[in-house]
């Protein structure tokens, strides 16, 4: 059984670094929990439990509090980091007449109107999603 167990640790690890989606993970200690009872010769019946108890519980106790932790830590890249973000139109936008255009972040982005609102030239506003290559936006109060 001391070799079923080697292998086990190494296959959870291997699969956690293909995966990184903190399931296989937990059932590496479970694993050496089980290799240490297999080196005290105790049953296989009994290793292959308290294996599946421990991984299990590990599993469900705290992997939703890690992927709580790692999802807070993260930032937003490229073009998610745009949504949210303020922004100045620099082409009316008229989604009628499907033109329109801002200038955020130093770059020049195809704009339309969440409202179908047509909103001037100079404009504040505020990105709410992307939709392909075009920014859907709404204008700030207060921004003419």
């Amino acid at each position: 059984m001391l070799y079923l167990w080697v292998a086990v640790m190494v296959a959870t690890i291997v699969m956690e670094a293909l995966t990184s989606d903190l399931v296989t993970i937990w059932f590496l200690p479970a694993a050496i929990v089980s290799m240490i009872l297999s080196l005290a010769e105790v049953k296989a019946w009994v290793q292959i439990v308290l294996f599946l108890v421990i991984g299990l519980a590990l599993l469900i106790a705290t992997r939703p509090l890690c992927r709580k932790f790692l999802a807070s830590r993260s930032e937003k890249t490229n073009v998610d980091a745009i949504i949210g973000r303020t922004c100045i139109v620099t082409e009316e936008i008229r989604n009628i007449d499907e033109q329109g255009e801002v200038k955020v972040g130093g770059l020049r982005w195809s704009a339309r109107s969440a409202n179908d609102a047509v909103i001037p030239v100079d404009t504040r506003v505020r990105v709410l999603e992307i939709q392909g290559v075009k920014l859907i936006v709404e204008p700030i109060e207060n921004s003419f």
